[in-house]
């Protein structure tokens, strides 16, 4: 069974998981970033994958949720944030650069920006490095290692997006979902498997910072250890499930879409 993962740090406690419970027997993982994800399972390369909650959310004619497991937060989780020059005011930003790996990050920033800033600024969606996004832009969506990345740099204020989330809505935020292309009763043995591969991770910690910092993890021992132990979250709930829904209604997403701002490619 061929199966979309995400090839972020945020993944890397499920994957070490899944290969020391044997998660992957009769597995292939297909990694890449959300976005490559996304266009995996809908073309059908996989069958199942991480998917982005936007994507989806959009396609829910053509896939399934498998439910009980993805990636969330409650409250920070340190790798989906909003950048600006220090000094620049978020809420004065008038165009923004948006990463081209991400779905749901795009509709959640522009909830945000709207719901908690009351700005709908321009949003355009672009692959260049941080610096660049920084210097050319107002404000930039980062996610992922990068987002990571910017954390350090100097003469930037970051903007941790499931925080304001959790500020907005006292809810977790989900930002990735299991779907598949057929009916999900059929992917129960999968969601046994990650189960077993998220309590390996929970009891691992310091086997999972040893290896991030071995693949050179753009962040400080003590900094994987919170991101891995308190800000990403596998396990999708009723609490989850309902920061889920509310970022459904929020972001336009239930019914016919609704547009927060402008967004040009």
């Amino acid at each position: 069974m061929r199966v979309g993962f995400i090839d972020y740090l945020n993944c890397l406690p499920l994957r070490l998981g899944l290969e020391a419970t044997g998660g992957l027997e009769g597995v292939e993982l297909v990694g890449g970033t959300p976005a490559v994800t996304n266009r995996a399972l809908l073309s059908g390369e996989v069958e199942l994958g991480l998917v982005s909650s936007a994507s989806w959310a959009r396609n829910r004619d053509l896939l399934w949720r498998v439910p009980g497991y993805g990636i969330a937060s409650d409250g920070p989780v340190m790798s989906v944030l909003l950048a600006t020059r220090r000094g620049l005011p978020l809420g004065t930003a008038q165009r923004v650069a948006l990463t081209s790996e991400s779905e749901t990050s795009h509709v959640l920033a522009a909830v945000l920006l709207e719901r908690i800033y009351g700005v709908s600024p321009r949003r355009e969606v672009v692959s260049a490095r941080p610096e660049w996004a920084l210097a050319e832009y107002d404000a930039a969506l980062f996610i992922g290692d990068t987002a990571l990345e910017v954390r350090r740099m100097g003469g930037v204020e970051v903007h941790d997006l499931g925080a304001l989330w959790r500020e907005l809505t006292g809810l977790p935020m989900v930002y990735a979902v299991w779907a598949s292309r057929r009916d999900p009763a059929r992917y129960g043995f999968w969601a046994d498997r990650v189960a077993r591969a998220v309590a390996w991770a929970d009891e691992n910690l310091e086997a999972v910072v040893e290896e991030a910092r071995r693949r050179g993890a753009p962040a400080t021992e003590e900094d994987l250890r919170t991101y891995f132990s308190r800000c990403i979250r596998y396990r999708v709930g009723l609490r989850e499930g309902e920061g889920l829904k509310r970022y459904l209604a929020e972001g336009g997403l239930l019914a016919p879409e609704r547009h927060y701002g402008r967004v040009s490619a």
